[in-house]
C-alpha cells in the first residue's frame, strides 16, 4: 500500500469540512464548560485562564508553521526532482542515438512513454488514487528494467570496439541515472510523509486549544459567533493547506509540468523525423 496516512483515503473538501466542524464543536464545548464554571469563577481565574489560551494558540501557531514548512520542504523536493528526471531523460533520448537499430527506435519509443506515463500524476482522479498511483509507479519500474535490457544489449553487440562500446555506456548511465531519480521522487512524494504521530499531535493541541478558548468566553458569558467560526475556519484552511501538500496527489497545489510536455514534444518531433526520414533530409 502506497498509502501512509487514513487522510489520504478522505477527500480534501471533506476533511475540511470536518474539521471545521471539529473546532466549532470544541469551541462551543469549552464554552459551555466555562458557563458552567461561571458561578464560582473569580477574576484572578479568568486571567489565568485568558493567559493559559494565548499560550495554547500560540503553540498550536507553532507547530503549524513547523509542519506547513516540512510540507513545503517536500513540495519543493518533488520539484527538483521532476526537473532533474526531466533532464536525465532528455539526455538518454539523445544518447540512444549512439545505439544500433533496433535498439536505438525501441529505446526511444520507450523513454517518450516513460515520460507520458511520469506526467499522469497529476491527472489522477476518483477514489482509487492510491491504486491508480501503484500502477503507474509500476509501470514506471517495468519500462525503466525494459530500457535497461536494450541498453546491456546494445552494449553486447559493440563491447569487441572500445570508442562504441564507451558510447554505448553513455546510455547505460542516464539509464540507472533515470532509475535513481525514479525512486529520489517516488520517496519524496510518497514515502517522505509528515509522520502520524504529528498529524495527531497538531489535531490535539487544535482541539485543547478551541475548547480553552471557549472555556474563557463561558467564563464571561460573552462570544461572538462570527468570531468563533472565522477562527476555526482560518486554523482548518491552514491544516487543510499542510495535509494537501503533504499528499503524493494534490488538489489544491500542482507541480508545474511544462518541462514533461516541452520534452514530450521533442521527443514526438524527433520520432516523426525517424519514421520519415525523407523530412529529416529536407531540413
Amino acid at each position: 500500500m502506497l498509502v501512509s496516512h487514513i487522510f489520504d483515503l478522505v477527500p480534501i473538501w471533506l476533511l475540511l469540512l470536518g474539521t471545521i466542524l471539529l473546532m466549532v464543536l470544541f469551541i462551543e464545548y469549552g464554552f459551555r464548560l466555562g458557563q458552567k464554571a461561571l458561578a464560582s469563577s473569580k477574576k484572578t481565574q479568568t486571567a489565568q485562564v485568558r493567559a493559559i489560551m494565548g499560550a495554547g494558540l500560540g503553540l498550536l501557531a507553532f507547530m503549524l508553521a513547523f509542519t506547513f514548512s516540512t510540507a513545503q520542504t517536500h513540495f519543493e523536493t518533488r520539484v527538483q526532482s521532476l526537473a532533474e528526471e526531466a533532464r536525465i531523460a532528455r539526455n538518454a533520448f539523445m544518447q540512444a542515438d549512439l545505439l544500433a537499430e533496433p535498439e536505438r527506435s525501441q529505446a526511444k519509443q520507450l523513454l517518450k512513454d516513460y515520460i507520458n506515463v511520469r506526467s499522469g500524476l497529476q491527472e489522477m482522479s476518483g477514489q482509487n488514487i492510491s491504486e491508480q498511483l501503484a500502477e503507474l509507479v509500476r509501470v514506471s519500474e517495468q519500462i525503466q528494467q525494459d530500457l535497461w535490457s536494450l541498453a546491456t544489449r546494445g552494449h553486447g553487440k559493440v563491447v569487441g570496439d572500445r570508442a562504441d562500446n564507451g558510447q554505448s555506456e553513455l546510455f547505460m548511465a542516464s539509464v540507472i541515472a533515470l532509475t535513481d531519480i525514479h525512486f529520489t521522487r517516488l520517496h519524496s512524494a510518497v514515502m517522505n510523509r509528515i509522520p502520524f504521530t504529528i498529524w495527531m499531535t497538531l489535531y490535539l493541541m487544535a482541539i485543547l486549544s478551541m475548547i480553552i478558548m471557549g472555556y474563557q468566553a463561558g467564563l464571561t458569558d460573552r462570544r461572538s459567533p462570527v468570531a468563533t467560526v472565522t477562527l476555526a475556519v482560518a486554523f482548518s484552511a491552514v491544516i487543510i493547506l499542510i495535509t494537501d501538500l503533504d499528499r503524493p496527489v494534490m488538489s489544491f497545489f500542482e507541480i508545474n509540468k511544462q518541462l514533461l510536455v516541452d520534452l514530450n514534444e521533442y521527443m514526438e518531433a524527433d520520432l516523426s523525423l525517424e519514421y520519415y526520414p525523407g523530412d529529416q533530409g529536407s531540413n
